[in-house]
């Protein structure tokens, strides 16, 4: 869609993200392909096969239940398969060394991740956190897959926190610092010796569930550390101190696409602030600027990120603007935007051809990666799913079987 002017729809006021009720008790889910049937599966009536593409995401609302859950996206069906998790997730990783597994990590102020296998639906495991501890919803693997890092906080001091556990049996080996609080995103850079890590800067205690106890004093950072010791090797900010540095999304090449929330009421005027950046190793961040009626659209909260490597351009999603804005990696230039209801989730499917947005009313959009334009004919709708903040696209090699 071109850019070239802004709708007076965009202009309307935002909505909140908000988690629609299906029918209840019902983990059905349908996706309706052109010209072909669907079908729907619960945790364990059928495997995956090895070799399919996955596009997984923390799903559910408090009426329904909390799942992570894995669209499989065949020739002429799109099959949902479940994994009742008894929490709100939020972010998932797949083990580079063990493809059938992945974690969903618990959403702020939760205190729990869960380990999946993807071919058969079980829990293989249940990890939780160190007395005083929560997550925050994000974690990655080493590259080896050896160890799973997951950002939390140790809520008695507002200490963020690195924690480094071993994948034989989930134990943990080490903690990290991430010099800032509550530490949010977390990824493996490219040369797989350093991690990136956003710091929200919000300090939270479970006892206040998820009110931010410290804005006048906030102070979000983006920190690269060492993956063998967790040494500081740089660490920046944005000028906007009220801007939370939240998501974040690698290119190959090491740039990192970061996604922020900004908080309003800490900030004494009504200044409108980019919520999107770029950054490369040594260099300064840099704002991703737009039309004001675009920016004002978002408020002040975006979602997710995720990177499309070959056409270089960085997605983010508002759920409160339902909205998806792209911007190109270089140019740092506006290419296009996609309005989609209570958007958040995005990923890349595994042909690099499209963006693939979701939503919590169960729906899926596709949005050609060149052109920017969405693939009507490719749109899924799943009844009684509730996508949360994040979709992932996973791979099963055949070596997983």
């Amino acid at each position: 869609m071109s850019v070239n002017s802004v709708s007076q729809r965009l202009l309307q006021d935002p909505s909140r993200r908000r988690l629609l009720g299906g029918v209840a008790g019902s983990l059905a889910a349908s996706a309706l392909l052109p010209g072909s049937a669907w079908s729907s599966t619960l945790a364990g009536d059928q495997a995956t096969s090895a070799g399919s593409e996955v596009w997984i995401s923390a799903e559910g609302n408090g009426d329904e239940g909390y799942f992570a859950s894995w669209i499989v996206d065949g020739e002429h069906r799109a099959d949902v398969h479940s994994a009742i998790s008894g929490f709100r997730g939020h972010g998932l990783a797949q083990h580079p060394q063990r493809a059938d597994i992945a974690v969903m990590f618990a959403r702020r102020p939760g205190t729990q991740a869960l380990v999946i296998n993807l071919l058969d639906g079980t829990v293989d495991s249940l990890i939780d956190c160190a007395e005083g501890h929560h997550m925050h919803g994000h974690g990655c693997f080493s590259p080896d897959g050896q160890q799973l890092l997951t950002t939390e906080s140790d809520y008695r001091s507002g200490t963020g926190k690195l924690m480094v556990r071993n994948t034989r049996n989930w134990q943990v080996e080490a903690e990290y610092l991430t010099h800032g609080i509550g530490p949010h995103d977390v990824h493996v850079m490219p040369d797989g010796k350093s991690l990136v890590v956003a710091n929200g800067g919000l300090l939270t205690h479970p006892d206040s569930g998820r009110k931010i106890l410290n804005l006048d004093t906030m102070d979000p950072s983006l920190v690269y550390l060492s993956l063998y010791n967790g040494e500081v090797i740089s660490q920046h900010r944005l000028p906007e101190s009220k801007a939370s540095i939240r998501h974040l999304a690698l290119a190959d090449d090491g740039t990192v696409a970061i996604a922020t929330q900004l908080q309003r009421p800490a900030m004494s005027s009504n200044t409108l602030v980019p919520l999107a950046a770029v950054h490369q190793p040594g260099q300064p961040l840099i704002a991703l600027e737009g039309p004001d009626a675009l920016i004002h659209k978002f408020d002040d909260y975006m979602g997710s990120t995720v990177l499309h490597n070959g056409e270089r351009i960085a997605a983010f999603s508002s759920p409160r603007g339902d909205l998806v804005a792209f911007w190109h990696l270089d140019s740092h230039q506006l290419v296009g935007y996609h309005a989609f209801f209570d958007v958040c989730g995005l990923t890349v499917s595994r042909d690099q051809k499209y963006f693939v947005l979701s939503n919590s009313n169960g729906d899926v959009r596709m949005i050609d990666a060149r052109s920017l334009k969405e693939d009507r004919a490719m749109r899924r709708s799943f009844a009684g799913r509730h996508w949360d903040n994040h979709m992932f696209t996973f791979t099963l090699p055949d070596q997983s079987v």
